[in-house]
Order: structure tokens, then C-alpha cells, then sequence
């Protein structure tokens, strides 16, 4: 592993240790080149960190894989974030909500390039569930989860997040998009609308 790396790897550790998480932030934000450069690396690197001590650290890394031109090994990264996602550190990724919800997208994207959008439902109610302060708190993995529903046509799992009333957006350090919001509603009230509640699917598309 290259020592650039290793410090990175080192610094992680440490910053986590001290809880100094907006400074690993930092680092993360400023890594990304260094990172994508050694891509051949990147699995060397996963093996150093702890994914739950060092939840922000491993965030990093996956993020930069998935923003790589092509997948190399798909199935291998699907089984990484599904790991990543259910045992992280909920406290921690809320420091980097926009990488959080970006890694999300991009995995939802990849799903539904491959016509495997079923796969990744119950990932994504882990990811909500993990990033949301409460569950009135809409974020922009909401829409990700709802458009994987509808092209699943496996409408159940998305209602406990549409039955609820939102009251506050996840900011998400500024990435938060009206796209999402705007998506929310619509692929909540198509769902609505396959389930024959006209009334809350006409509250949606009213939105």
C-alpha cells in the first residue's frame, strides 16, 4: 500500500479514536483524488479500517469506487455497501449526510441500470433509517427507495416512509436537491395509485 495511503489509513484511525469528526470530514473531502487514483488499493484499505469505528473512513472509500467510470467487480461492491450500509455508524455518517446519500444514489442508479432493483430495497430502509434524526425527517434517499418500489412493483416496503407526515428535510451539507423532494412525491403518489388509495396519491401529486 502506498504510503500516502497508509497515512490515510492512519489518520482515519486517529481521528476517529480522538471523535474528531469534523476534521475527518475534512480529510475525507480533500482524499478523494488520492483515492481514486489508487483505486487497486481501495480493498487493501477497506481491510485496515473497521467499518463501524470507522464508518466515515470506509465512506470514503466505497464513494470513490462507485464514482469510477466502470465497476470493475459490481457484485463485490454491492456486498461491501450492503455491509457498509447495515452496520455503520449511524452518529457518524451523519457528519457526511451528502457522501452518505450519494453513495446511495449511485447504488440505486446501478441497480436499475441492471434491471435489479428489487436487491436493493431493504438496503436503502437501512440507509434512511441510519441517516434520519426522526422518522418525520424526509431525506433524499426516500426517493431512491420509492423508485425502487415502483420498478420492483413491490409496493409495501416504501409505506412506512410515505404514511408518515413529512415535517423537516435532511439537509445533507448543502446537497440536498429539489429533485428529490420533487421525485418523492411523484413516485409516492404512482405507488398510491397502484395500491388503489386515490385520496393520499391525490395529496401527493397536489405536493
Amino acid at each position: 500500500m502506498a504510503s500516502a495511503l497508509e497515512q490515510f489509513v492512519n489518520s482515519v484511525r486517529q481521528l476517529s479514536a480522538q471523535g474528531q469528526m469534523t476534521q475527518l470530514c475534512e480529510l475525507i473531502n480533500k482524499s478523494g483524488e488520492l483515492l481514486a487514483k489508487n483505486l487497486s488499493h481501495l480493498d487493501t484499505v477497506l481491510g485496515a479500517l473497521d467499518v463501524q469505528e470507522h464508518s466515515l473512513g470506509v465512506l470514503a472509500v466505497l464513494f470513490v469506487k462507485f464514482s469510477m467510470p466502470s465497476v470493475p467487480d459490481f457484485e463485490t461492491l454491492f456486498s461491501q455497501v450492503q455491509l457498509f450500509i447495515s452496520t455503520c455508524n449511524g452518529e457518524h455518517i451523519r457528519y457526511a449526510t451528502d457522501t452518505f446519500a450519494g453513495l446511495c444514489h449511485q447504488l440505486t442508479n446501478a441497480l436499475v441500470e441492471r434491471k435489479q432493483p428489487l436487491r436493493g430495497i431493504g438496503i436503502l430502509k437501512q440507509a434512511i433509517d441510519k441517516m434520519q434524526m426522526n422518522t418525520n425527517q424526509l431525506t433524499s434517499i426516500h426517493a431512491d427507495l420509492c423508485q425502487l418500489c415502483l420498478l420492483a412493483k413491490c409496493f409495501k416496503p416504501a409505506l412506512p416512509y410515505l404514511d408518515v407526515d413529512m415535517m423537516d428535510i435532511c439537509k445533507e451539507n448543502g446537497a440536498y436537491d429539489a429533485k428529490h423532494f420533487l421525485c418523492y412525491y411523484y413516485y409516492g403518489g404512482m405507488i398510491y395509485t397502484g395500491l388503489k388509495n386515490f385520496e393520499r396519491a391525490l395529496y401527493f401529486y397536489e405536493q
